[in-house]
C-alpha cells in the first residue's frame, strides 16, 4: 500500500512535471515571437515614417513654384528627415534580403539629394529646372515604389509571425488546461482507488470487531487485502483465532477450577475416610476425564512399608485397587528423582511404579502427584487412560486437589478423634450428672431431715414433759409449743412440695401496680411493729399476662426478705416503670447487703442466712416463678449500704394503665408513715 501510494503521487507529480514544463517552453516561444512581432511594428513604424516623408518631398516638388508650394528650407528640411529615416532603418537588424534593399534605398536617397540639390541650385533656363524636377520626381517615385515593396514584404512577415504567437499561445493555453484537466483526472482516480483500498478494509476490520465483541470470538474475515491492509487483515484473522482458543482455555480453565472448587468444598464436609476417597476419585474423574482414578497412601502410622491403593476408587474395583500395592523406598525414590514434581506417563508406563498391574488393568498412559502433609510425602493421586493424554494444566489442578486432600484427610482424623474424645466426656459428663443428682438428693435428704428435725426433736421432747407433768397450765403450754413446731414441719413440707411440683399457671391479665399495692398492704401489718419506712413510686405501665397468686408470693418473700435485712429499721423501695417489651419492679433495701461469696448461691434450694428462720425455699420458688412466666430477677447488692431485686416481667400490650393516686389527688410515690412501735 505504501509503494503504490508513493508510485501514485509520483505519476501526479510527473504529470504536473511534464505539463509545467511544457507550458514554459510554449511560454518562452510565445514571448520571443511578441518580442519579434513588436520589434516589426517598430521597424514598420519607421518604414512608414520613411515612405511619409518620401510622399511628402514628392508632394514638395510637385507643387513646387505654385501658391500651393512649400518653401525651398521646408523640403530640404524633408529630404534630411528622409535621409535620417533611411539610415534608421539600415541600423536595425534584417534578413539579408532586406538589407540590400534598404542599401539600395540608401542609394536613391543619395540621388534623390543630389537631384534636388542640382533643382534647387540650379538658375538655367525654365526647360532645364523641368527636366530637372521631372528627374526628381521620378527618383522619388521610384523611391516610393521600393519603399513600398518593401513595406509590403515586411507586413507580410509581421503577418506570420503575429499567426504564430497567437498560435503558440492558443496552444499553451491548451496544453495548459489538458494538463489541469488530466491531473485532476488522475488525481480524483488515485483519490478513490485509495479511499476504496483504505475504507474497504477498515470497514471490514470495523464489521468484525463488532461481531467479536458481540461474543462470536474466532471470526475471520472473508477479505482478501493487499499489501500492508492485507498483512493487517491476516493478523486480525489470527488474533481472532488466538482470542477464541484462549478463551477456550480460560473457559475450560475455569469449568476447570469450578469443579476443583465443589471438589474441595465437598472435603470440608465429609468426616470419613472412605467418603474422602470416593468423593476424590469421582471428582478428579470428572475434572481430568480419565477412566481410573484414586490415592494411594503410606500406612497412617507413617511407619509401614507399602503405599496402597486406597478404595473405593473411580474405575477400579476394590480387589484390583487392593493388589495395587508399591514399596514405600521405590515410592519414595521416585518422589525425589522426579524433583517432587508430577511424573506424567503418556507414551509409555514402563517407568509407573505400578507398571505391572497397569499392564494388567489395561493402562495405556498415567500420570501420579505427589501428596504431601507438612513437608512429608504420605501419598500420591493416580489417574490412568486419558484420551487426549495428560498435561501440565492437569498436574496443577491435581496438585491444588492434593493439597486440599491433604487437608481434609488430616481434618477426618482429629474429627474422629474429637468423636471419641466427646464420647468420652459425654461419658464423664453423664457420670458427673448422675454424681451430681446424688449430690443433691443427699444435700435435699440431709437438708430436708435437719429442717424437720429441729420441730419433731420440740414435739418429742414435749411430749416427754406432758408424760411427767400434771399442772394443766403448763401441759396446755407445752402442748401449744408442740402444735407450733408441727405447725412448722407441715409448712417445710408444703414448702418443698410447692417446690418439687409443677403446678399450672392461672394466666389472666394484671395490673402489676395494683398487685404491689395488695402485697403492700398485706405486708404493712406485719411491719406495724418496726421502723420501716415504705416509700413507693409507681409508673404508667402496661398490663401483663401472669398467675396473681404466685406473683404476689414472689412480691412477698423478696419483700420479706428485705424487711428481715433491715432489722426492724430502714426504708423499702418500690418502684415501677416500663422498660421496652418489660414491666419492671425494683424492691430495694437499707440493710446489710449480701456479700459477694454468697451472691452466687441465693437462689440454691435450702440456701438461706437466717440459720433457724428461714428454709432457704422462698427465693428459689421465686425464681422458678418468674421464670415461668418468660421472665428473669435480677440482683445488685452491696455489703452495709443494702440490695436491690429487679423482676422483669413480659408487657401483654401496648395500652397503658395509669398510675395510683394519692387521696390529695397527687401521683405515687406515696411513703407510708413510720409504724409505731411495738
Amino acid at each position: 500500500m505504501r509503494k503504490q501510494l508513493i508510485y501514485s503521487l509520483f505519476l501526479l507529480f510527473m504529470l504536473f512535471t511534464l505539463g509545467s514544463t511544457l507550458t514554459i517552453l510554449y511560454i518562452y516561444r510565445t514571448t520571443s515571437n511578441l518580442r519579434s512581432v513588436i520589434k516589426l511594428h517598430r521597424v514598420e513604424i519607421i518604414r512608414q515614417n520613411l515612405v511619409i516623408n518620401a510622399q511628402t518631398v514628392q508632394t514638395n516638388l510637385y507643387t513646387i513654384g505654385t501658391v500651393f508650394g512649400k518653401g525651398v528650407d521646408e523640403i530640404v528640411q524633408n529630404v534630411m528627415d528622409l535621409d535620417n529615416s533611411v539610415h534608421t532603418c539600415l541600423g536595425c537588424h534584417h534578413t539579408q534580403e532586406m538589407t540590400a534593399r534598404l542599401e539600395e534605398l540608401n542609394n536613391i536617397v543619395e540621388d534623390y539629394k543630389e537631384s534636388l540639390s542640382a533643382l534647387i541650385t540650379t538658375t538655367a533656363n525654365p526647360q532645364r529646372v523641368e527636366r530637372l524636377r521631372t528627374a526628381a520626381i521620378g527618383i522619388g517615385n521610384n523611391f516610393l515604389g521600393k519603399a513600398q515593396e518593401m513595406a509590403f514584404i515586411a507586413d507580410k512577415s509581421l503577418n506570420e509571425k503575429t499567426v504564430k504567437a497567437i498560435k503558440d499561445i492558443n496552444n499553451s493555453r491548451s496544453i495548459l488546461i489538458v494538463t489541469l484537466a488530466l491531473s485532476l483526472f488522475i488525481a480524483l482516480v488515485i483519490a478513490i482507488s485509495m479511499t476504496r483500498q483504505i475504507t474497504e478494509p477498515i470497514t471490514e476490520l470495523v464489521g468484525a470487531t463488532r461481531r467479536i465483541k458481540k461474543g462470536d470470538l474466532g471470526y475471520v474475515t472473508p477479505y482478501k487485502g493487499r499489501g500492508e491492509f492485507g498483512e493487517l487483515i491476516n493478523s486480525f484473522n489470527d488474533m481472532s483465532m488466538t482470542l477464541k482458543d484462549s478463551n477456550g482455555k480460560i473457559m475450560h480453565y475455569l469449568h476447570s477450577l469450578s469443579n476443583l472448587y465443589s471438589i474441595t468444598l465437598t472435603f470440608h464436609s465429609i468426616t470419613t475416610m472412605s467418603d474422602i476417597y470416593k468423593e476424590l476419585s469421582l471428582g478428579l474423574r470428572e475434572l481430568t476425564g480419565a477412566e481410573q482414578c484414586g490415592i494411594m497412601l503410606r500406612g497412617q502410622d507413617g511407619e509401614g512399608g507399602w503405599f496402597e491403593h486406597m478404595h473405593p476408587a473411580a474405575g477400579l474395583s476394590d480387589e484390583a485397587a487392593r493388589q495395587m500395592r508399591v514399596p514405600l523406598a521405590h515410592m519414595e525414590e521416585l518422589y525425589v528423582s522426579t524433583k517432587r514434581r508430577a511424573l506424567i506417563l503418556n507414551s509409555g508406563i514402563s517407568a509407573s511404579p505400578t507398571s505391572e498391574a497397569d499392564r494388567a488393568l489395561g493402562v495405556w498412559n498415567v500420570m501420579f502427584v505427589w501428596v504431601r502433609h507438612k513437608g512429608k510425602l504420605i501419598g500420591a493421586i493416580r489417574a490412568a487412560n486419558k484420551k487426549a493424554g495428560f498435561t501440565e494444566e492437569d498436574a496443577r489442578l491435581i496438585a491444588i486437589l492434593g493439597n486440599n486432600f491433604s487437608v481434609a484427610l488430616e481434618n477426618a482424623r482429629l474429627y474422629e478423634s474429637l468423636r471419641l474424645q466427646m464420647k468420652e466426656l459425654k461419658d464423664t459428663q453423664e457420670q458427673l450428672v448422675q454424681a451430681a443428682k446424688l449430690a443433691a438428693i443427699g444435700e435435699l435428704a440431709s437438708n430436708v431431715a435437719h429442717e424437720i428435725n429441729n420441730p419433731l426433736t420440740s414435739i418429742l421432747g414435749y411430749a416427754e414433759l406432758i408424760k411427767e407433768e400434771t399442772d394443766t397450765s403448763s401441759i396446755m403450754r407445752d402442748l401449744e409449743i408442740i402444735e407450733k413446731e408441727s405447725l412448722r414441719a407441715r409448712d417445710i413440707v408444703h414448702q418443698l412440695l410447692e417446690f418439687s411440683r409443677k403446678k399450672p399457671l392461672e394466666v389472666k391479665p394484671l395490673d402489676v401496680n395494683a398487685l404491689l399495692m395488695s402485697v403492700i398492704d398485706l405486708v404493712s401489718v406485719q411491719m406495724k411493729d418496726s421502723r420501716v419506712k415504705v416509700a413507693s413510686d409507681f409508673g404508667d405501665l402496661p398490663m401483663i399476662n401472669g398467675d396473681e397468686n404466685q406473683l404476689k408470693q414472689v412480691f412477698l418473700n423478696i419483700i420479706n426478705n428485705a424487711v428481715f435485712s433491715m432489722e426492724r429499721q430502714g426504708v423499702l423501695g418500690i418502684r415501677t416503670h416500663c422498660s421496652g417489651e418489660f414491666v419492671e419492679v425494683h424492691i430495694t433495701d437499707t440493710g446489710k447487703g449480701i456479700p459477694k461469696e454468697v451472691m452466687g448461691r441465693i437462689f440454691e434450694p435450702f440456701f438461706t442466712t437466717k440459720n433457724e428462720k428461714g428454709t432457704g425455699l422462698g427465693l428459689s420458688i421465686s425464681y422458678k416463678i418468674v421464670q415461668s412466666h418468660n421472665g428473669r430477677i435480677e440482683v445488685e447488692s452491696e455489703v452495709g449500704k443494702g440490695s436491690r431485686f429487679i423482676i422483669k416481667l413480659p408487657a401483654a400490650e401496648k395500652k397503658v394503665i395509669a398510675r395510683p393516686v394519692s387521696a390529695s389527688g397527687m401521683p405515687s410515690p406515696t411513703e407510708r408513715p413510720e409504724a409505731p412501735a411495738a
